[in-house]
C-alpha cells in the first residue's frame, strides 16, 4: 500500500509541476478515450477493452487490489458483472508529448449493493500509440481527513 500511495503522490506532483502541452483536440481525444475505457469497464466488455489498454497497463484500486497487466484486466471482466456505475468526471488533463495524465472524481456503485459505492479521487495515465490514446495506469484513493487515517493511528 505504501508503494501505491507513493506512485499516486508522484503522479499528482508531476501533474501539478510540469507545464502541460498539447492542443485542445489532443485533450478532447484523450478524454474520449477515457470515456470509452470506463464504458467498457462498466459493461465488463473484455472484447472492447482489449483494444483500449496497453499490454503492460496497471490498475491500482482504492481497496489495494492491482491488475498488473492487460491479461489480468481482461480476465476480471466476467459476464456476471456487478458494476452499475463507473465513470470519471475529469477535472484536469495534462499532456506531455505522447503521454497524458487525467485527474478527476471516480464514481463507483455496485449493482444491487447499496453499501458498495464510492466517490474517489483518481488519476489515469494514457499513452498515444499509432495515433490512438491507450489506457496505461490508474490510481484511485478515497479522500479522508488525515486525523481519520488508519495508518496515522498505527504509527503515532
Amino acid at each position: 500500500m505504501r508503494h501505491t500511495m507513493l506512485v499516486f503522490a508522484i503522479v499528482w506532483t508531476l501533474a501539478g509541476q510540469l507545464g502541460a502541452q498539447g492542443s485542445g483536440s489532443d485533450k478532447d481525444e484523450v478524454v474520449a478515450a477515457q470515456k470509452r475505457f470506463y464504458n467498457a469497464y462498466q459493461a465488463c466488455d473484455a472484447k472492447v477493452m482489449a483494444d483500449l489498454v496497453t499490454d503492460d497497463m496497471w490498475y491500482f484500486h482504492s481497496t489495494g487490489g492491482i491488475q498488473h497487466n492487460k491479461a489480468e484486466m481482461l480476465a476480471s471482466l466476467t459476464p456476471d458483472c456487478f458494476i452499475e456505475i463507473l465513470r470519471c468526471d475529469v477535472r484536469s488533463v495534462r499532456i506531455y508529448g505522447d503521454t497524458a495524465i487525467l485527474v478527476g472524481d471516480l464514481h463507483f456503485k455496485g449493482k444491487n449493493t447499496p453499501k458498495v459505492a464510492a466517490k474517489l479521487t483518481s488519476s489515469q495515465v494514457f499513452v498515444k500509440r499509432n495515433g490512438r490514446w491507450l489506457f496505461a495506469s490508474n490510481m484511485s484513493a478515497e479522500p479522508v481527513p488525515l486525523d481519520t487515517s488508519v495508518r496515522l493511528a498505527e504509527h503515532p
